[in-house]
């Protein structure tokens, strides 16, 4: 696929009538054309450029390739214009540029009209880099312009500069500790002391007047740190401070239309952390906390994070009330826009089948986990997740009594995911355990066999394994232990 064909295949019909209304402002033979290889493209499954070369440029290449590059223009610039009111850089951008055109055409008044009119928009989003800009351009202007106050402006440039350099080393912090704590999530002790170092940065960062002082610079450390305590899964902390900065954010006003996002966010990590510390009442109440924000500004990000409202939903009930669990995710697969999120399968058919599970409904169970594993989504998963819901199926399936089946199935999951097994060994564990059950007469006479499952169990904390499971292998395994007991 070329880049018009790319760029066409994205527009939306709202965006594709908007560029023809867009190309009907004028009428020149170039305009049609463009329109012409638009719909050439558009409503033809397999784009031929030979074809559209020949019909359009009578096969001189050379002004085909020019066609192709006014049409990639002329839908770049319909675009611009039409989503220019929801980026609030670019309406910033624009008074820069009018500014330019005035001062080109020697009305300069007007030229320093439209740099404090940038000005005055970019202090209110805290935006440094443009401010910067801004502020190059006034001084600029100054050598012609002598009412301009350049002491002022130069004092308000220094000042700029002091929490840009600011805004700059947060950002280069928390990208090289974040990228470091990405790659090496498989040593355990070096993500440690990269996650201690982060804190160490931040601290020092937080003790900034100028950072409390600022709306944006807030924003930036609460992200941070909630991603530290989230990658050190301490979500007792995390609910703290987050109970806190939502409080402090409320009554300092720090959040906007522009930080929504971020209000948002910090609702749903919140939701998240009571339902990781057993506070399920108090998690719902912040989810309906999660949905009452998803209204304002006229329902601004409402569709982005209904997933996410679901979501809470679905976790808490699995533990107070799975039958309304069921209902919740029977109701969630009706949504349109839940419908469109690439994860929406994982979402409805493992959360079902391991509500099921829960219930003791095993058919019900493995009809919804293998609906899963045959949608296309589950090729889109990592090969750890694959491999942990295929280890779930067959603890459904050893469930169910249909041992030939599950002898199959670990058959193609040993000779599927070969790499994996090799490094994930509490799986290759559990799939061994299974492949015994297939062939024992009694579990728990076999002290060999219990011996093994102990042994796997003492692997990680049921803590850690609820965590990580799909289906949580030690509540699992402990379960072919107690009747011995008994």
């Amino acid at each position: 696929m070329d880049l018009i064909q790319q760029i066409i295949s994205n527009l939306s019909k709202d965006e594709i009538r908007y560029y023809k209304l867009y190309n009907n402002l004028t009428h020149s033979d170039i305009e049609k054309k463009e329109v012409k290889l638009f719909n050439l493209i558009k409503e033809k499954e397999k784009y031929s450029p030979k074809e559209a070369c020949e019909k359009l440029s009578s096969g001189n290449r050379n002004n085909f390739y020019q066609l192709k590059n006014k049409t990639i223009k002329s839908i770049n610039k319909s675009l611009s214009l039409q989503h220019m009111h929801k980026e609030k850089d670019l309406h910033i951008f624009n008074d820069i540029l009018l500014s330019r055109i005035f001062k080109r055409k020697g009305d300069l008044d007007l030229s320093l009209h439209y740099l404090k009119k940038a000005e005055k928009k970019s202090h209110k989003n805290e935006n440094f880099e443009i401010i910067s800009i801004v502020y190059s351009e006034i001084l600029k202007l100054s050598y012609d312009l002598v009412s301009i106050d350049i002491d002022k402006y130069l004092k308000k440039a220094r000042a700029n500069k002091e929490k840009l350099d600011l805004e700059q080393e947060i950002d280069l912090t928390l990208s090289s500790i974040m990228y470091e704590i990405k790659t090496s999530q498989n040593l355990h002790q070096n993500k440690t002391s990269l996650l201690n170092i982060l804190e160490k940065k931040l601290n020092h960062l937080h003790s900034n007047k100028k950072i409390i002082k600022s709306r944006k610079f807030r924003i930036s450390i609460f992200k941070s740190i909630s991603r530290i305590l989230l990658q050190k899964n301490d979500y007792i902390s995390l609910e703290k401070y987050l109970k806190d900065t939502y409080k402090d954010f409320l009554k300092d006003k720090i959040f906007n239309k522009q930080n929504h996002e971020q209000k948002l966010m910090l609702i749903t990590y919140l939701t998240n952390s009571l339902y990781k510390n057993g506070k399920l009442k108090e998690s719902l109440f912040f989810a309906e906390e999660l949905k009452k924000s998803m209204k304002e500004y006229e329902n601004l990000l409402k569709e982005k994070y209904l997933f996410y409202y679901y979501n809470a939903l679905v976790i808490n009930y699995s533990k107070l009330d799975k039958l309304k669990a069921i209902d919740i995710l029977k109701e969630a697969k009706k949504n349109s826009r839940i419908q469109s999120q690439p994860t929406f399968s994982v979402f409805i058919y493992l959360n079902t089948a391991l509500l099921y599970y829960d219930l003791n409904k095993f058919k019900l169970s493995i009809k919804h986990i293998s609906r899963l594993i045959l949608h296309e989504d589950f090729i889109s998963l990592s090969t750890t997740f694959q491999l942990k819901i295929l280890i779930s199926e067959l603890i459904i399936r050893q469930k169910l009594k249909q041992s030939d089946s599950v002898e199959e199935k670990i058959k193609n999951i040993k000779n599927l995911y070969k790499k994996d097994l090799k490094i994930h060994k509490r799986e290759k564990a559990v799939l061994s355990i299974i492949t015994k059950l297939i062939y024992c007469n009694n579990i728990y006479l076999d002290k060999d066999l219990q011996k093994e499952i102990y042994k796997t169990k003492e692997m990680i904390t049921n803590k850690e394994a609820e965590n990580i499971d799909v289906i949580n292998y030690n509540t699992w395994l402990e379960s072919l232990t107690k009747q011995s007991i008994a």
